[in-house]
């Protein structure tokens, strides 16, 4: 927020709550790009059986253990989990979006909301690709919503009220997603064809 409406929301709440809104709705479609953009560097080559067989083995299994979460698809390496490329990759646009924001400005939260948002929109973008259709509001999307708290728990606390992940393990999430931030502009953006890479954003940016 600028310093000059900090305290001011009596006069400035309504300008206040659109930027605000338009900042989540940039932050999220951020992210939703980004994921559409890696998962259509993994696909690229592959003929649409091996597509098809792909997409398959990533999404069509139990959520708490997508293939896609861990290095090489490896599910038995559980002390990488959220480390794999794809997601490292995705979430890093987190960072990248807040990387000019001043430290003392910045939650001290974990991005857990970051996190889970990630890793709907990589759902969400195998989806896409599976129907040959990259379009509609990331808001609106009925997967994102109905396995939304299901990640969150994930992320965040159990059913039994315990963490369920470690601060070891953020520790290594956060730092792999990080290690992308300054490869983010030059090499994810620049590797799609212009044309594809505008119809992509404008899929995204779209009412």
């Amino acid at each position: 927020m600028p310093n000059e409406m900090k305290g001011q929301y009596s006069q400035c709440g309504g300008a206040i709550s659109k930027m605000a809104t338009e900042t989540l709705k940039g932050w999220r479609n951020s992210i939703g790009e980004a994921a559409i953009t890696i998962v259509e560097q993994i696909l690229d080559g592959k003929n649409e059986e091996e597509r098809e067989t792909f997409i398959h083995g990533q999404i069509n299994s139990e959520y708490r253990d997508r293939p896609y979460y861990y290095p090489d698809n490896n599910t038995e390496r559980s002390e990488k989990r959220f480390q794999s490329q794809i997601v490292s990759k995705t979430f890093s646009t987190h960072f990248e979006v807040i990387k000019n924001i001043p430290d003392d400005s910045r939650s001290e939260a974990l991005p857990k909301a970051a996190l889970v948002l990630s890793i709907l929109a990589i759902d969400r973008a195998f989806v896409l690709s599976r129907k040959g259709i990259l379009w509609g509001d990331f808001s609106s999307n009925q997967l994102a919503r109905h396995y939304g708290p299901r990640i969150h728990q994930l992320v965040g606390e159990s059913s039994k009220g315990q963490d369920s992940i470690s601060a070891n393990l953020w520790s290594e999430i956060i730092a792999a997603a990080k290690s992308h931030v300054e490869l983010q502009t030059s090499t994810i953006t620049s590797s799609i064809p212009s044309e594809r890479k505008r119809y992509l954003l404008t899929s995204y940016t779209s009412p």
